[in-house]
């Protein structure tokens, strides 16, 4: 039934109201002005690519980009409401948007949609993808960072079967995860062809016995360490991949006993 569910949301995407509210699409203006939440901004990826022609900002702070090579030209934002992926044709990530940065994003001209599981923010699509990065001689017209005051975003603390489409995009720790046999494999495999590591989706179980993927990024930092033995908390980005809902690690949180 998760599958299902998930299968539906990668197709209607979105439903989605955000975070952990219990919001709905009808809680929000048709045509928002100013000042909006990420929450209200997911609501309007009512197709795999939506054009946004409103008015409108969002504001968060950084929780994720490139800083351990977990994500690729992209960063996470998140509120008080919930978080989303922006798609940005920059290198170094880390350096230009560094976690806990303040980031306002003017959004009027940007479209949002899915992308293989995630939610992504960026510029409007011009071939077969579904939203491209937003050009690099373009992100300050649309971009505000401020690293003058860091705030930290808490990892909003969940359990396997509380994951719905709501919180795809969003910070999320889950806590007493275990790998079982997986302990002490590397946390990305190799391909037999070449010889290079490639994404690897590990397997994550918690005391119940139920279990969640974790997708780790072949260009992690950390792809040759080892998975840790025993029980501990996993901090991530939520994204619904290959019809489940999955884990993506950030910032190589991995806090094991």
């Amino acid at each position: 039934m998760r599958r299902i569910v998930c299968l539906l949301t990668n197709i209607l995407l979105l439903l989605i109201a955000g975070g952990c509210s219990d919001a709905t699409l009808g809680q929000y203006n048709d045509r928002p002005k100013g000042r909006i939440s990420i929450a209200h901004l997911k609501t309007m990826a009512k197709s795999a690519s939506a054009t946004i022609v409103d008015d409108i900002s969002i504001e968060g702070y950084v929780v994720a980009n490139d800083l351990f090579g977990e994500y690729y030209k992209s960063i996470i934002i998140s509120d008080a409401s919930g978080g989303v992926e922006v798609s940005v044709d920059l290198l170094d990530t880390a350096t230009e948007f560094p976690i806990s940065a303040r980031v306002v994003i003017h959004c009027s001209g940007l479209a949002i949609g899915s992308n293989a599981g995630r939610l992504v923010l960026g510029a409007q699509p011009e071939a077969e993808y579904t939203i491209d990065r937003i050009p690099r001689d373009e992100i300050s017209r649309y971009i505000s960072v401020d690293k003058s005051n860091p705030q930290a975003i808490k990892a909003t603390p969940l359990t396997i079967d509380e994951l719905t489409a709501a919180h795809i995009g969003n910070y999320i720790v889950i806590k007493c995860l275990s790998f079982g046999d997986q302990a002490g494999k590397a946390w990305c495999e190799r391909d037999q062809l070449t010889g290079k590591h490639i994404t690897t989706q590990r397997t994550a179980y918690d005391r119940n016995g139920q279990e969640i993927a974790i997708r780790i990024i072949s260009t992690c930092d950390y792809r040759e360490e080892s998975i840790p033995s025993g029980e501990g908390d996993i901090y991530g980005i939520v994204e619904c991949f290959n019809g489940e809902y999955s884990l993506r690690i950030v910032n190589h949180r991995i806090i094991f006993q």
